[in-house]
Protein backbone atom coordinates (compact mmCIF):
# COMPACT_ATOMS: atom_id res chain seq x y z
CA UNK A 1 0.00 0.00 0.00
CA UNK A 2 1.25 3.62 -1.06
CA UNK A 3 2.75 5.57 2.24
CA UNK A 4 1.72 8.40 0.14
CA UNK A 5 -2.04 8.78 -0.33
CA UNK A 6 -3.72 9.03 -3.86
CA UNK A 7 -6.60 11.44 -2.43
CA UNK A 8 -7.28 14.54 -4.62
CA UNK A 9 -8.50 16.14 -1.25
CA UNK A 10 -5.89 16.47 1.19
CA UNK A 11 -7.39 17.13 4.89
CA UNK A 12 -5.47 18.85 6.90
CA UNK A 13 -7.96 19.46 10.00
CA UNK A 14 -10.96 19.54 11.33
CA UNK A 15 -11.65 22.20 12.91
CA UNK A 16 -15.16 21.87 13.84
CA UNK A 17 -17.91 18.96 14.79
CA UNK A 18 -21.38 19.86 13.94
CA UNK A 19 -24.86 19.41 16.04
CA UNK A 20 -28.90 19.69 15.02
CA UNK A 21 -31.05 20.07 17.16
CA UNK A 22 -34.37 21.47 17.85
CA UNK A 23 -33.66 24.22 19.83
CA UNK A 24 -29.99 25.94 19.61
CA UNK A 25 -30.52 28.58 22.50
CA UNK A 26 -31.34 25.78 24.97
CA UNK A 27 -28.89 23.70 23.75
CA UNK A 28 -25.94 26.47 23.90
CA UNK A 29 -27.01 27.59 27.46
CA UNK A 30 -26.99 23.61 28.40
CA UNK A 31 -23.38 23.27 27.38
CA UNK A 32 -22.15 26.32 29.37
CA UNK A 33 -24.36 25.29 32.29
CA UNK A 34 -23.33 21.75 32.11
CA UNK A 35 -19.85 22.04 30.63
CA UNK A 36 -18.90 25.47 30.92
CA UNK A 37 -18.46 25.62 26.54
CA UNK A 38 -18.84 29.44 25.54
CA UNK A 39 -19.48 32.00 25.31
CA UNK A 40 -21.27 31.33 21.61
CA UNK A 41 -22.30 33.47 18.96
CA UNK A 42 -25.91 33.10 17.66
CA UNK A 43 -27.67 34.57 14.75
CA UNK A 44 -30.50 33.52 12.54
CA UNK A 45 -29.91 32.80 8.52
CA UNK A 46 -31.48 31.52 5.19
CA UNK A 47 -31.76 32.12 1.81
CA UNK A 48 -32.41 36.07 1.95
CA UNK A 49 -28.46 36.18 3.50
CA UNK A 50 -27.09 33.85 1.33
CA UNK A 51 -27.08 33.33 -2.54
CA UNK A 52 -27.52 30.21 -4.33
CA UNK A 53 -29.24 28.19 -1.72
CA UNK A 54 -29.49 24.88 -2.41
CA UNK A 55 -30.80 21.29 -1.43
CA UNK A 56 -29.78 18.22 -3.13
CA UNK A 57 -28.62 20.02 -6.13
CA UNK A 58 -31.83 21.99 -6.27
CA UNK A 59 -32.43 26.07 -5.80
CA UNK A 60 -34.31 25.95 -2.20
CA UNK A 61 -35.55 28.22 0.49
CA UNK A 62 -34.97 28.29 3.84
CA UNK A 63 -34.13 29.37 7.33
CA UNK A 64 -31.51 28.51 10.54
CA UNK A 65 -30.77 29.54 13.70
CA UNK A 66 -27.36 28.46 14.31
CA UNK A 67 -24.80 29.06 17.53
CA UNK A 68 -20.94 28.73 17.68
CA UNK A 69 -18.64 28.38 20.56
CA UNK A 70 -14.78 28.38 19.56
CA UNK A 71 -12.75 26.04 21.16
CA UNK A 72 -9.74 24.51 20.27
CA UNK A 73 -8.49 22.53 18.90
CA UNK A 74 -12.46 21.37 17.45
CA UNK A 75 -15.26 23.91 18.10
CA UNK A 76 -19.06 23.20 18.50
CA UNK A 77 -21.82 24.65 15.88
CA UNK A 78 -25.23 24.20 16.84
CA UNK A 79 -28.02 24.42 14.01
CA UNK A 80 -31.71 24.64 13.99
CA UNK A 81 -33.89 24.20 11.05
CA UNK A 82 -36.86 26.68 11.01
CA UNK A 83 -38.67 26.58 7.24
CA UNK A 84 -37.58 24.74 4.19
CA UNK A 85 -36.25 21.40 3.01
CA UNK A 86 -32.76 20.48 4.62
CA UNK A 87 -30.54 18.03 5.64
CA UNK A 88 -30.88 19.63 9.35
CA UNK A 89 -35.03 18.79 9.00
CA UNK A 90 -34.13 15.07 7.10
CA UNK A 91 -31.52 14.79 10.16
CA UNK A 92 -34.57 15.55 12.61
CA UNK A 93 -36.79 13.41 10.86
CA UNK A 94 -34.82 10.29 10.39
CA UNK A 95 -33.15 9.72 13.34
CA UNK A 96 -33.24 13.33 15.84
CA UNK A 97 -31.32 15.67 17.66
CA UNK A 98 -27.61 15.10 17.95
CA UNK A 99 -23.79 14.86 16.33
CA UNK A 100 -24.81 15.56 12.42
CA UNK A 101 -20.61 15.93 10.91
CA UNK A 102 -17.37 17.34 10.45
CA UNK A 103 -15.65 20.39 9.16
CA UNK A 104 -13.13 19.78 6.59
CA UNK A 105 -10.22 22.03 5.88
CA UNK A 106 -7.91 20.69 2.58
CA UNK A 107 -4.81 21.72 1.33
CA UNK A 108 -4.78 24.37 -1.13
CA UNK A 109 -8.60 23.52 -2.01
CA UNK A 110 -11.67 26.06 -1.72
CA UNK A 111 -14.59 24.92 -0.78
CA UNK A 112 -16.36 24.68 -4.67
CA UNK A 113 -12.76 22.94 -5.76
CA UNK A 114 -13.57 20.27 -2.74
CA UNK A 115 -17.19 20.39 -4.10
CA UNK A 116 -16.43 19.41 -7.76
CA UNK A 117 -13.50 16.91 -6.94
CA UNK A 118 -16.19 15.27 -4.54
CA UNK A 119 -18.73 14.92 -7.47
CA UNK A 120 -16.61 13.69 -9.99
CA UNK A 121 -15.66 10.95 -7.13
CA UNK A 122 -19.51 9.99 -6.89
CA UNK A 123 -20.66 12.13 -3.84
CA UNK A 124 -22.49 14.92 -5.05
CA UNK A 125 -23.19 17.94 -2.76
CA UNK A 126 -26.24 17.31 -0.81
CA UNK A 127 -26.80 21.51 0.38
CA UNK A 128 -24.81 25.05 -0.68
CA UNK A 129 -24.68 27.76 -0.78
CA UNK A 130 -22.58 31.18 -0.58
CA UNK A 131 -23.46 34.11 2.20
CA UNK A 132 -21.11 36.76 0.74
CA UNK A 133 -19.29 37.94 -1.77
CA UNK A 134 -15.85 36.26 -1.15
CA UNK A 135 -15.22 32.68 -2.87
CA UNK A 136 -14.57 31.77 0.39
CA UNK A 137 -17.71 32.24 1.99
CA UNK A 138 -18.87 28.86 -0.03
CA UNK A 139 -19.97 26.25 1.97
CA UNK A 140 -21.05 22.60 0.61
CA UNK A 141 -21.97 19.48 2.49
CA UNK A 142 -21.46 15.34 1.42
CA UNK A 143 -22.98 12.40 2.26
CA UNK A 144 -20.11 10.29 3.00
CA UNK A 145 -21.95 8.19 5.79
CA UNK A 146 -21.39 4.91 3.78
CA UNK A 147 -17.47 5.09 3.43
CA UNK A 148 -16.33 7.65 6.44
CA UNK A 149 -19.79 7.06 8.54
CA UNK A 150 -20.47 10.78 8.60
CA UNK A 151 -21.74 13.37 6.65
CA UNK A 152 -18.62 16.31 5.78
CA UNK A 153 -18.88 19.47 5.79
CA UNK A 154 -16.27 22.13 3.68
CA UNK A 155 -16.78 26.00 3.90
CA UNK A 156 -17.09 28.35 6.44
CA UNK A 157 -20.85 28.63 7.26
CA UNK A 158 -21.40 28.98 9.56
CA UNK A 159 -18.07 28.90 11.13
CA UNK A 160 -18.11 32.39 11.52
CA UNK A 161 -20.91 34.75 12.47
CA UNK A 162 -22.76 37.08 11.02
CA UNK A 163 -22.97 41.08 11.43
CA UNK A 164 -25.22 41.64 14.04
CA UNK A 165 -25.41 37.84 15.76
CA UNK A 166 -26.15 37.96 19.48
CA UNK A 167 -23.86 36.46 22.12
CA UNK A 168 -24.56 33.93 25.09
CA UNK A 169 -24.18 34.82 27.39
CA UNK A 170 -24.54 38.59 27.07
CA UNK A 171 -22.23 39.87 29.54
CA UNK A 172 -18.99 38.86 28.66
CA UNK A 173 -17.56 38.23 32.55
CA UNK A 174 -20.07 36.08 33.40
CA UNK A 175 -18.64 33.12 34.95
CA UNK A 176 -20.29 29.54 34.06
CA UNK A 177 -21.85 28.04 36.71
CA UNK A 178 -20.57 24.38 35.86
CA UNK A 179 -18.81 22.01 38.10
CA UNK A 180 -17.00 20.39 35.27
CA UNK A 181 -15.37 22.90 33.03
CA UNK A 182 -14.34 21.44 30.10
CA UNK A 183 -10.46 22.56 28.39
CA UNK A 184 -11.51 21.66 25.39
CA UNK A 185 -12.39 18.56 22.69
CA UNK A 186 -9.42 16.73 21.38
CA UNK A 187 -11.30 13.65 19.57
CA UNK A 188 -14.15 12.99 17.94
CA UNK A 189 -15.19 9.65 18.24
CA UNK A 190 -17.05 6.96 15.49
CA UNK A 191 -18.65 4.01 15.71
CA UNK A 192 -17.76 1.40 12.60
CA UNK A 193 -18.33 -1.98 11.68
CA UNK A 194 -14.54 -2.32 10.30
CA UNK A 195 -12.06 -0.55 11.25
CA UNK A 196 -9.36 -1.57 8.94
CA UNK A 197 -12.35 -0.63 6.10
CA UNK A 198 -13.07 2.71 7.15
CA UNK A 199 -9.72 3.83 8.07
CA UNK A 200 -8.80 2.91 4.23
CA UNK A 201 -11.92 4.91 2.86
CA UNK A 202 -10.28 7.99 4.87
CA UNK A 203 -6.78 6.92 3.48
CA UNK A 204 -7.99 7.21 0.27
CA UNK A 205 -10.36 9.97 0.11
CA UNK A 206 -9.37 12.07 2.38
CA UNK A 207 -5.51 11.07 2.94
CA UNK A 208 -6.38 11.03 6.49
CA UNK A 209 -3.55 8.89 8.38
CA UNK A 210 -1.80 7.25 9.13
CA UNK A 211 -3.87 5.06 11.31
CA UNK A 212 -2.86 3.22 14.28
CA UNK A 213 -4.81 0.28 15.40
CA UNK A 214 -4.69 -1.55 18.62
CA UNK A 215 -6.81 -4.29 19.87
CA UNK A 216 -8.83 -3.34 23.04
CA UNK A 217 -10.85 -4.93 25.86
CA UNK A 218 -10.81 -6.32 29.15
CA UNK A 219 -7.26 -7.96 28.58
CA UNK A 220 -5.49 -4.57 28.74
CA UNK A 221 -8.63 -2.77 31.09
CA UNK A 222 -9.95 -3.68 34.69
CA UNK A 223 -13.25 -2.36 36.04
CA UNK A 224 -14.45 -2.61 32.54
CA UNK A 225 -18.12 -1.35 33.16
CA UNK A 226 -21.55 -1.59 30.53
CA UNK A 227 -24.14 0.56 31.84
CA UNK A 228 -22.83 0.07 35.22
CA UNK A 229 -22.77 -3.53 35.37
CA UNK A 230 -18.97 -5.56 35.11
CA UNK A 231 -18.65 -6.47 31.62
CA UNK A 232 -16.54 -8.83 29.36
CA UNK A 233 -15.56 -7.32 25.70
CA UNK A 234 -12.76 -7.19 23.23
CA UNK A 235 -12.53 -4.26 20.33
CA UNK A 236 -10.35 -2.84 17.86
CA UNK A 237 -9.91 1.35 17.63
CA UNK A 238 -8.15 2.98 14.78
CA UNK A 239 -6.26 6.83 15.73
CA UNK A 240 -5.26 9.35 13.21
CA UNK A 241 -4.26 13.17 13.68
CA UNK A 242 -5.69 15.28 11.58
CA UNK A 243 -3.69 18.75 12.22
CA UNK A 244 -4.51 19.38 16.00
CA UNK A 245 -6.98 16.69 16.86
CA UNK A 246 -7.58 13.37 17.29
CA UNK A 247 -10.31 11.10 14.94
CA UNK A 248 -11.10 7.64 16.60
CA UNK A 249 -12.83 4.70 15.53
CA UNK A 250 -14.18 2.13 17.49
CA UNK A 251 -15.44 -1.25 16.35
CA UNK A 252 -17.17 -3.91 18.51
CA UNK A 253 -15.90 -7.30 17.85
CA UNK A 254 -17.05 -9.49 20.77
CA UNK A 255 -18.89 -8.54 24.12
CA UNK A 256 -21.75 -5.81 24.98
CA UNK A 257 -20.19 -2.47 23.58
CA UNK A 258 -21.96 0.78 23.26
CA UNK A 259 -19.97 0.78 19.90
CA UNK A 260 -21.79 -1.87 18.55
CA UNK A 261 -25.01 -0.80 19.69
CA UNK A 262 -24.68 2.31 18.11
CA UNK A 263 -23.56 0.59 14.64
CA UNK A 264 -25.71 -1.35 14.50
CA UNK A 265 -28.71 1.38 15.39
CA UNK A 266 -26.50 3.88 12.63
CA UNK A 267 -27.59 1.26 9.90
CA UNK A 268 -25.59 1.41 6.63
CA UNK A 269 -25.85 4.63 5.87
CA UNK A 270 -26.63 6.63 8.64
CA UNK A 271 -23.87 9.01 10.66
CA UNK A 272 -22.04 7.48 13.34
CA UNK A 273 -20.27 9.89 15.33
CA UNK A 274 -20.49 8.57 18.82
CA UNK A 275 -18.96 11.17 21.18
CA UNK A 276 -16.60 13.62 21.95
CA UNK A 277 -13.58 13.43 24.28
CA UNK A 278 -12.03 15.98 26.78
CA UNK A 279 -9.32 15.43 29.28
CA UNK A 280 -9.40 15.66 33.05
CA UNK A 281 -6.54 14.74 35.92
CA UNK A 282 -9.40 12.77 38.05
CA UNK A 283 -11.75 10.59 36.06
CA UNK A 284 -13.11 8.92 38.61
CA UNK A 285 -14.31 12.44 40.32
CA UNK A 286 -15.47 14.16 37.05
CA UNK A 287 -17.40 10.58 36.56
CA UNK A 288 -19.20 10.90 39.84
CA UNK A 289 -20.04 14.91 39.29
CA UNK A 290 -21.58 14.20 36.23
CA UNK A 291 -23.53 10.92 38.00
CA UNK A 292 -25.27 13.49 40.51
CA UNK A 293 -26.45 15.82 37.61
CA UNK A 294 -28.28 12.55 36.60
CA UNK A 295 -26.31 11.57 33.65
CA UNK A 296 -25.85 8.10 32.56
CA UNK A 297 -22.36 5.82 31.76
CA UNK A 298 -22.73 3.88 29.12
CA UNK A 299 -19.70 2.34 29.25
CA UNK A 300 -16.15 3.14 31.36
CA UNK A 301 -13.29 1.44 32.46
CA UNK A 302 -9.58 2.19 33.76
CA UNK A 303 -6.08 1.44 32.73
CA UNK A 304 -3.23 0.11 34.28
CA UNK A 305 -2.25 -1.68 37.76
CA UNK A 306 -5.85 -1.91 40.43
CA UNK A 307 -6.25 0.64 42.58
CA UNK A 308 -3.02 2.68 41.35
CA UNK A 309 -5.14 5.21 39.89
CA UNK A 310 -3.06 5.50 36.29
CA UNK A 311 -6.17 6.47 34.38
CA UNK A 312 -9.60 5.73 32.96
CA UNK A 313 -12.57 6.39 30.60
CA UNK A 314 -16.08 6.66 30.64
CA UNK A 315 -18.62 7.60 27.92
CA UNK A 316 -21.42 10.08 29.37
CA UNK A 317 -24.65 10.28 27.48
CA UNK A 318 -25.87 14.38 28.00
CA UNK A 319 -29.19 14.37 26.63
CA UNK A 320 -29.78 18.22 26.91
CA UNK A 321 -26.57 18.68 24.79
CA UNK A 322 -27.40 15.75 22.30
CA UNK A 323 -24.18 13.80 22.37
CA UNK A 324 -22.00 11.48 24.62
CA UNK A 325 -18.80 12.92 26.06
CA UNK A 326 -15.90 11.16 26.99
CA UNK A 327 -14.11 12.43 30.19
CA UNK A 328 -10.81 10.89 29.51
CA UNK A 329 -7.74 10.23 32.64
CA UNK A 330 -4.42 9.75 30.51
CA UNK A 331 -1.81 7.58 32.07
CA UNK A 332 1.55 7.93 32.59
CA UNK A 333 2.14 5.27 29.26
CA UNK A 334 -0.14 4.14 26.86
CA UNK A 335 -1.52 0.74 27.93
CA UNK A 336 -0.86 -1.15 24.80
CA UNK A 337 1.52 -0.47 21.46
CA UNK A 338 -0.63 -0.32 18.56
CA UNK A 339 -0.90 -4.02 16.38
CA UNK A 340 -1.23 -2.62 13.17
CA UNK A 341 -1.35 0.39 10.79
CA UNK A 342 -3.20 1.91 8.16
CA UNK A 343 -1.30 2.48 5.98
Amino acid sequence: MPRSSPAKVKVMNIPQVGIVCNDVQNTAEAFWNILGVGPWSNFECGSSEMSNLKYRGKPTGGRFKVAIAHMEPVGIELIEPLEGGSIFTDRLEEIGEGLHHINIVAAGMDAKTIEKEMAHQGFPSIQSGQFGADPGDYFSYFDMRLPLKTIVKAGDWPARAFEGAGRFPEDSSTESPAEIKIPGIKQIGIAVRDVYETALNYWYLFAVGPWEIREWGNFMLYDRKYYGELSWGREKLGHAYPGDMELELLQGVIGPSVYSDWADAAGEYEGAIHHLKFLCDDVDGVSERFRKQGFQSVQSGHFGVPGENEGGFNYIDIPPIHCIMEPVQKPKILPIEPSDHVP
